[in-house]
């Protein structure tokens, strides 16, 4: 399965380096680029969530009892977790040479089991069990009395293994920069290289994706209010939904990291590959959220407003509606549409009938091609079910009837849009307005006739931001507005 590492296991061992001490392996943030604690905790969380009144009472237990809770209800797949395949190799290269290789870590002890099952090249598992949390001191303490002080090689990636490491013959740690231990000594580096987590970060909150923000000017530009206020209230609208938009990138990308990892695409997102620690993005996304409701309660309280559903619904949608076939769909246009009232909310512009029934159907249609896509994507690579969605294969007819009426729906809402009240009051020559008609036409067959082909990426927002037909025909109907107005 693609992203998936096989199973390591070896034909025959041999006993070149049998008599060295054992290499004894750290697990989280080591041999994984994840923590198994959070990566269960938002598993648990995805599959429990009405449960989440349970963790202050577990939390009382301590840590190695609040770990033991969780492992009970739910444990990640090992073969779903984003391994140093360079370090990997590496321990099975010697585990082949028949070294002694063991797993310690403050994991709990069924789901660092179940990784060694999965990887087969430990000879020895130690873990955090019944009331003793394995780390730092406890750990170097066990391995102590195991293998004799000096007599073991450690690979760890943190300050907490410096009791660890000043324990073992040698020290190796997979952090770019050296630990400094007592004695002079310093680690030495294994495993591949890793990037910082702040360029991860940024990628993660996908600023990309702030191009859809851009729908918060639509009620400046369709009420012909065009001057310094509204370009500035809109401003603000903009930058919150930015910042509550990219909380929920990061919250929704760790409650789907194992399911994007049998992703051949989403598998490369910075949570799912594990170069965004869970813990930092687990703390940013609150932090962008209170920022955008902190920005919003100064400027703007009827924004507040808006953008406190916009982040309910978000949340909503990550916690459980993403995962309701059709629900999804629907609510995804809706957050479209969402956009839009903030936009209003922020101006004070009220928008017409027709502006919000022509954005939710439009966007319904490309909601609806976002499923399409991936579906099609999904039948190519043989699968039949979609994970984390509730969706199959046989869905892709009645989803692609349903796109392409929806956008047609919407060209049909501009036309009659054209003859109502509002046209004829704010522009001087309306009849222009009827060129966007044909154009319309053109871009949503273009686009679905693509979707049938598999050209279309899964986002067919960021497929239309760098596709240059599409940035022609935007090109024009903005052009054709203009000359309406004028």
């Amino acid at each position: 399965m693609s992203g998936i590492p096989p199973l390591l296991t070896s034909a025959g061992r041999g006993n070149r380096r049998a008599s060295e001490p054992p290499l004894v392996v750290d697990l989280d943030g080591t041999l994984i680029y994840t923590d198994m604690l959070w990566e269960s905790l938002l598993l648990f969380l995805r599959m429990h969530f009405w449960q989440i009144w349970r963790l202050p009472m577990w939390l009382l237990l301590g840590k190695a009892g609040f770990k033991a809770r969780i492992a009970e209800r739910v444990q990640p797949n090992p073969a779903t977790l984003p391994y140093d395949r360079t370090l990997l190799a590496d321990i099975s290269a010697q585990y082949d040479d028949g070294r002694r290789i063991v797993l310690a870590t403050g994991s709990q002890r069924a789901l660092a089991e179940g990784i060694a099952a999965h990887l087969r090249v430990f000879d020895e598992v130690h873990a955090t069990d019944g009331a003793l949390n394995l780390t730092s001191r406890n750990k170097a303490g066990v391995l102590v009395q195991r293998y004799g002080a000096r007599g073991y090689d450690y690979i760890g990636n943190s300050t907490v293994d410096i009791p660890v490491w000043e324990a073992a013959r040698h020290a190796y740690s997979v952090t770019n920069r050296p630990f400094t231990l007592e004695n002079g000594r310093s680690t030495e580096r294994m495993g591949e290289r890793r990037g910082h987590p702040l360029a991860a970060l940024f990628k993660a909150m996908r600023p990309r994706q702030w191009l859809k923000n851009l729908l918060v000017f639509l009620p400046m530009l369709a009420g012909h209010a065009l001057h310094a206020d509204t370009l500035l209230q809109s401003m603000l609208a903009f930058v919150a939904f930015s910042l509550c938009a990219s909380s929920a990138y990061l919250l929704n990308d760790a409650l789907d990291a194992q399911d994007d990892r049998l992703h051949p695409t989403k598998r490369k997102r910075p949570i799912a590959s594990g170069k965004l620690p869970l813990p930092l993005a687990m703390v940013t996304s609150p932090l962008l959220a209170a920022a955008s409701i902190v920005l919003c309660a100064v400027f703007d309280p009827v924004l507040l407003l808006v953008v406190l559903v916009y982040f309910a619904s978000t949340l909503a949608y990550s916690f459980h509606l993403k995962r309701v076939m059709m629900v999804d769909i629907v609510a995804l246009s809706l957050l479209y549409t969402i956009r839009v009232l903030g936009g209003a909310a922020a101006t004070g512009i009220v928008p017409s009938f027709w502006l919000l029934a022509f954005s939710f159907f439009i966007f319904l249609s490309l909601a609806l091609l976002k499923r399409y896509s991936e579906l099609y994507n999904l039948k190519r690579r043989g699968k039949e079910k979609t994970s984390g969605r509730g969706y199959t294969v046989e869905d892709k007819s009645p989803i692609a009837m349903m796109g392409i009426n929806s956008g047609f729906l919407s060209v049909l809402i501009f036309m009659l849009y054209f003859n109502s009240n509002d046209v004829l009051a704010r522009y001087h020559t309306p009849p222009l307005l009827l060129g966007i008609v044909p154009l319309l036409v053109f871009w949503l067959g273009r686009l679905w006739m693509l979707a049938f082909r598999g050209q279309v990426n899964e986002d067919p927002v960021l497929y239309v931001s760098k596709d240059p037909v599409s940035l022609v025909l935007i090109g024009l109907c903005g052009l054709l507005v203009i000359m309406a107005a004028i």
